[in-house]
């Protein structure tokens, strides 16, 4: 995932990968996410429905792409990083 983040993601300034954690203690998340190495933004699991996460249906693990408006674009990381390379 990482690689993927450092290939497809990061050098396009158009796309912005978040994080939606489980994790309800915000120190649990940003501790997790450091230690694998994720640099970008996380959402708490208690704030999901506030960010919107909610309408995904999202589960720990799963990958959804979605546009700038909202509309699901892909389902899962093959698809989504296979539609993110379309995009440079």
């Amino acid at each position: 995932m990482l690689e993927k983040y450092r290939q497809h993601v990061l050098p396009n300034p158009e796309i912005a990968l978040i994080h939606a954690s489980c994790d309800e203690v915000p120190e649990d998340a940003v501790k997790w996410a450091y230690k694998v190495g994720f640099t970008w933004p996380t959402v708490l699991w208690p704030d999901w429905e506030a960010v919107g996460l909610g309408a995904y249906g999202a589960f720990a693990g799963e990958i959804f792409l979605v546009d700038s408006n909202g509309t699901l674009v892909a389902e899962n990381e093959d698809e989504a990083f296979a539609r993110i390379a379309e995009l440079k």
